[in-house]
Protein backbone atom coordinates (compact mmCIF):
# COMPACT_ATOMS: atom_id res chain seq x y z
CA UNK A 1 0.00 0.00 0.00
CA UNK A 2 2.89 2.34 0.82
CA UNK A 3 4.46 1.76 -2.63
CA UNK A 4 1.16 2.55 -4.34
CA UNK A 5 0.86 5.82 -2.42
CA UNK A 6 4.45 6.69 -3.35
CA UNK A 7 3.76 6.05 -7.04
CA UNK A 8 0.58 8.12 -6.96
CA UNK A 9 2.39 10.95 -5.18
CA UNK A 10 5.19 10.88 -7.76
CA UNK A 11 2.69 10.99 -10.59
CA UNK A 12 0.83 13.88 -8.97
CA UNK A 13 4.10 15.73 -8.43
CA UNK A 14 4.96 15.27 -12.11
CA UNK A 15 1.54 16.58 -13.10
CA UNK A 16 1.85 19.62 -10.82
CA UNK A 17 5.30 20.43 -12.23
CA UNK A 18 3.90 20.12 -15.75
CA UNK A 19 1.00 22.43 -14.94
CA UNK A 20 3.32 25.05 -13.43
CA UNK A 21 5.59 24.75 -16.45
CA UNK A 22 2.62 25.07 -18.78
CA UNK A 23 1.30 28.16 -17.01
CA UNK A 24 4.67 29.91 -17.12
CA UNK A 25 5.24 28.78 -20.70
CA UNK A 26 1.79 30.07 -21.74
CA UNK A 27 2.56 33.45 -20.15
CA UNK A 28 5.78 33.68 -22.17
CA UNK A 29 3.83 32.93 -25.37
CA UNK A 30 1.77 36.10 -24.92
CA UNK A 31 4.92 38.21 -24.64
CA UNK A 32 6.72 36.60 -27.60
CA UNK A 33 6.00 38.67 -30.73
CA UNK A 34 8.16 36.64 -33.15
CA UNK A 35 5.97 33.59 -33.71
CA UNK A 36 5.67 32.14 -37.19
CA UNK A 37 2.17 31.96 -38.71
CA UNK A 38 2.14 28.20 -38.09
CA UNK A 39 3.09 28.73 -34.42
CA UNK A 40 0.40 31.40 -34.04
CA UNK A 41 -2.17 29.05 -35.55
CA UNK A 42 -1.05 26.25 -33.20
CA UNK A 43 -1.27 28.59 -30.20
CA UNK A 44 -4.79 29.72 -31.13
CA UNK A 45 -6.00 26.17 -31.72
CA UNK A 46 -4.27 25.03 -28.55
CA UNK A 47 -6.01 27.68 -26.47
CA UNK A 48 -9.33 26.65 -27.98
CA UNK A 49 -8.74 22.95 -27.29
CA UNK A 50 -7.47 23.70 -23.77
CA UNK A 51 -10.71 25.54 -23.14
CA UNK A 52 -12.69 22.51 -24.32
CA UNK A 53 -10.59 20.29 -22.04
CA UNK A 54 -11.17 22.54 -19.05
CA UNK A 55 -14.89 22.64 -19.73
CA UNK A 56 -15.04 18.84 -20.00
CA UNK A 57 -13.77 18.47 -16.43
CA UNK A 58 -15.22 21.64 -14.93
CA UNK A 59 -17.85 19.78 -12.93
CA UNK A 60 -15.57 16.91 -11.89
CA UNK A 61 -14.56 17.33 -8.28
CA UNK A 62 -11.90 14.77 -7.39
CA UNK A 63 -12.14 13.44 -3.87
CA UNK A 64 -9.45 10.78 -3.94
CA UNK A 65 -6.12 10.73 -5.75
CA UNK A 66 -7.28 8.28 -8.40
CA UNK A 67 -10.03 10.69 -9.42
CA UNK A 68 -7.40 13.39 -10.01
CA UNK A 69 -5.64 11.09 -12.46
CA UNK A 70 -8.94 10.19 -14.08
CA UNK A 71 -9.77 13.90 -14.45
CA UNK A 72 -6.40 14.61 -16.06
CA UNK A 73 -6.83 11.69 -18.46
CA UNK A 74 -10.29 12.96 -19.46
CA UNK A 75 -8.98 16.49 -20.01
CA UNK A 76 -6.02 15.38 -22.13
CA UNK A 77 -8.24 13.04 -24.14
CA UNK A 78 -10.54 15.96 -25.02
CA UNK A 79 -7.54 18.11 -25.98
CA UNK A 80 -6.07 15.33 -28.13
CA UNK A 81 -9.38 14.75 -29.93
CA UNK A 82 -9.84 18.47 -30.53
CA UNK A 83 -6.34 18.85 -31.95
CA UNK A 84 -6.71 15.72 -34.11
CA UNK A 85 -10.06 16.96 -35.42
CA UNK A 86 -8.31 20.17 -36.46
CA UNK A 87 -5.53 18.50 -38.42
CA UNK A 88 -2.78 17.98 -35.84
CA UNK A 89 -0.94 14.79 -34.89
CA UNK A 90 1.69 13.87 -32.35
CA UNK A 91 5.03 15.02 -33.74
CA UNK A 92 7.29 11.99 -34.40
CA UNK A 93 10.26 14.19 -33.41
CA UNK A 94 8.65 14.76 -30.01
CA UNK A 95 8.19 11.02 -29.52
CA UNK A 96 11.84 10.39 -30.41
CA UNK A 97 12.86 13.14 -27.96
CA UNK A 98 10.56 11.85 -25.17
CA UNK A 99 11.41 8.14 -25.28
CA UNK A 100 14.86 8.40 -23.61
CA UNK A 101 13.38 10.72 -20.97
CA UNK A 102 10.58 8.22 -20.34
CA UNK A 103 13.11 5.41 -19.94
CA UNK A 104 15.01 7.46 -17.33
CA UNK A 105 11.81 8.47 -15.52
CA UNK A 106 10.58 4.87 -15.49
CA UNK A 107 13.82 3.70 -13.89
CA UNK A 108 13.77 6.51 -11.31
CA UNK A 109 10.11 6.05 -10.39
CA UNK A 110 10.08 2.24 -10.78
CA UNK A 111 7.22 2.35 -13.25
CA UNK A 112 6.84 1.12 -16.81
CA UNK A 113 8.25 3.07 -19.74
CA UNK A 114 4.74 3.24 -21.15
CA UNK A 115 3.43 4.94 -17.99
CA UNK A 116 6.35 7.37 -17.96
CA UNK A 117 5.78 8.22 -21.64
CA UNK A 118 2.06 8.72 -20.97
CA UNK A 119 2.88 11.13 -18.13
CA UNK A 120 5.21 13.12 -20.39
CA UNK A 121 2.57 13.15 -23.10
CA UNK A 122 -0.14 14.35 -20.73
CA UNK A 123 2.04 17.30 -19.81
CA UNK A 124 3.31 18.20 -23.28
CA UNK A 125 -0.04 17.74 -25.01
CA UNK A 126 -1.06 20.99 -23.27
CA UNK A 127 1.99 23.05 -24.33
CA UNK A 128 1.59 25.06 -27.50
CA UNK A 129 4.44 27.56 -27.23
CA UNK A 130 7.70 26.88 -29.03
CA UNK A 131 10.62 25.82 -26.88
CA UNK A 132 14.20 25.53 -28.08
CA UNK A 133 14.85 22.72 -25.58
CA UNK A 134 12.30 20.28 -27.00
CA UNK A 135 10.39 19.62 -30.23
CA UNK A 136 6.77 20.72 -30.36
CA UNK A 137 4.30 18.01 -29.41
CA UNK A 138 1.87 18.90 -32.19
CA UNK A 139 2.48 18.72 -35.94
CA UNK A 140 0.02 20.14 -38.49
CA UNK A 141 -0.78 17.62 -41.22
CA UNK A 142 -3.87 19.06 -42.88
CA UNK A 143 -3.43 22.67 -44.01
CA UNK A 144 -7.14 22.97 -44.91
CA UNK A 145 -8.43 22.20 -41.40
CA UNK A 146 -9.77 25.08 -39.29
Amino acid sequence: MHKLNLKINLILLTIIVAIVYFLTDKASLKTTPNLSPAQEQLAKMGDRCLDFGERAVANDVPIIEFQMLERLAKKTNVIERCMTDNGYIQNPAWLKYAQPIAIDNAAKNKTSVSEALTNLSRADVQIFAPDEKRPEYWLKINQNAN
